[in-house]
């Protein structure tokens, strides 16, 4: 993972999108804090359904702690 400064990006915002189209993840920092991280939109879109299917696999697994517990 590459990091920049908002003045970097604010120069070279063409260059840093064609870089991110290609899966880079990139920092961006302020006062040398990271402030936010720029990635693709099919690395979001992934990361997202991941979230997704972390969140169905928790209810699955009540689910199946209720059948458990209720079985005699």
């Amino acid at each position: 993972m590459r990091s920049i400064n908002i003045n970097q990006l604010q120069d070279q915002v063409s260059k840093i999108i064609r870089q991110i189209e290609k899966s880079e993840v990139i920092e961006v920092v302020r006062y040398s804090k990271p402030v936010a991280y720029l990635i693709s939109r099919e690395d979001y879109l992934r990361l997202v359904e991941q979230t997704q299917c972390k969140s169905c696999i928790t209810d699955l697994r009540k689910i199946a702690n209720k059948i458990q517990n209720s079985k005699p």
